[in-house]
């Protein structure tokens, strides 16, 4: 899978921006303010349906405007042209010149892989951020799971408005074990295909960890979940007193966690910040290779200021990974243009350069037309 084309209108702090990108490697430099990452994130939009930094549409809009617009040109076994518009609260999203009904029936027509330097929230902060990364990478190849997943959040929200509304007394046992039978359906597929991920995921987390940081350390792994313990159903029904008190579901799915250990130790309490950084891009690069694996179409990888956030051994051995046959097309950014192009010097893939200038005010004025210097 490979982007030709990309058309921005009004989206972040674009005003207008067309871009044609090559095969193999294209560099986007500038300052910072210049509007590099949004084009990564207007890549990533058209393969999610989302921003992978925010959540709301609505600040997604340049200021001052009252829509913003996404065209990207994708090729694969045919051409694929993917279009969403956002404005006055609603969103469009076409495949083609066709509409789609459920925005859910897009995931997984294109891979992307996004390292970002604020991946190392997956180890510093919350479960969340882990479940999400679980959640993300299993949708994109098993539509069944991204169903129950669904399903699952749905009742999930009724069951605990069900609570709610109770507000502590007295719960209808039956309407209450009518919640459970269904979420307990749903999560125990979602445990089951969660346990079965980490299983074929970690050999290829493990083989780039390794090659990224040449230490000896052996890092795991852990699916931590109370289904491993007891099936659902029975968690469920064991919760009920304590659910009713707290107005909330306290047992399911949706309090799994990954725990990341380095030679047995929990990274986040004792990983250096080289190590850190290692894993985080070593999670992801397993990510492209489990994409690849599944599907037989290669990822779009989005490299977001990647040299300024790791030493030069690990961004000499990341190159030389993407200088391979095995990675597809990549999209790099980066402030310093001959920084790029050091890293870059004696691969022979194709390159594309593009620079963009910083505006005056890049909330109003418009962003200034890139320049491509094609290698």
């Amino acid at each position: 899978m490979r982007i030709g084309g990309l058309q921005l209108f009004y989206f972040k702090n674009h005003e207008e921006r067309h871009l044609q990108f090559c095969d193999g490697i294209n560099c986007i430099t500038g300052p910072n303010g210049s509007g590099k990452t949004n084009i990564l994130d207007a890549v990533y939009y058209l393969a999610n349906t989302k921003s992978f930094f925010n959540g709301i549409d609505q600040q997604l809009i340049k200021h001052g405007q009252e829509f913003f617009s996404i065209h990207g040109f994708f090729e694969n076994e045919t051409p694929t042209e993917i279009l969403v518009n956002f404005g006055n609260s609603k969103k469009t999203l076409k495949k083609n010149g066709k509409v789609y009904r459920r925005l859910i029936d897009h995931i997984g027509i294109i891979q992307t892989v996004f390292i970002t330097p604020y991946d190392i929230s997956l180890i510093l902060d919350g479960s969340e951020e882990r479940r999400r990364f679980l959640d993300f990478t299993i949708s994109q190849t098993d539509r069944p799971y991204l169903e129950q997943l669904s399903l699952y959040k749905k009742l999930l929200d009724q069951r605990n408005a069900f609570l709610k509304q109770a507000e502590g007394s007295h719960v209808d046992p039956v309407l209450l074990e009518t919640f459970d039978d269904r979420m307990a359906e749903a999560g125990q597929r979602i445990f089951e295909k969660r346990r079965a991920f980490i299983s074929a995921f970690t050999p290829y987390f493990q083989e780039f960890y390794v090659y990224l940081s040449g230490d000896a350390e052996h890092p795991t792994l852990l699916y931590v979940s109370e289904l491993h313990e007891k099936p659902l159903k029975d968690l469920l029904y064991l919760s009920h007193n304590r659910d009713r008190v707290m107005q909330r579901t306290g047992s399911g799915i949706h309090k799994d966690d990954l725990e990341f250990l380095l030679s047995d130790y929990p990274l986040k309490k004792y990983g250096s910040q080289g190590q850190i950084k290692s894993y985080v891009i070593a999670l992801k690069l397993a990510q492209y290779k489990y994409f690849l694996e599944k599907t037989g179409k290669k990822p779009i990888l989005l490299l977001d200021d990647i040299f300024e956030k790791i030493d030069g051994n690990r961004a000499g051995k990341l190159m030389e990974l993407v200088a391979r046959d095995y990675f597809g097309q990549i999209i790099i950014t980066d402030t310093h243009a001959e920084q790029v192009k050091d890293h870059l010097e004696g691969l022979t893939v194709e390159k594309k350069y593009f620079a963009l200038e910083k505006t005056l005010n890049t909330n109003a004025a418009p962003a200034q037309n890139s320049s491509e210097d094609p290698a």
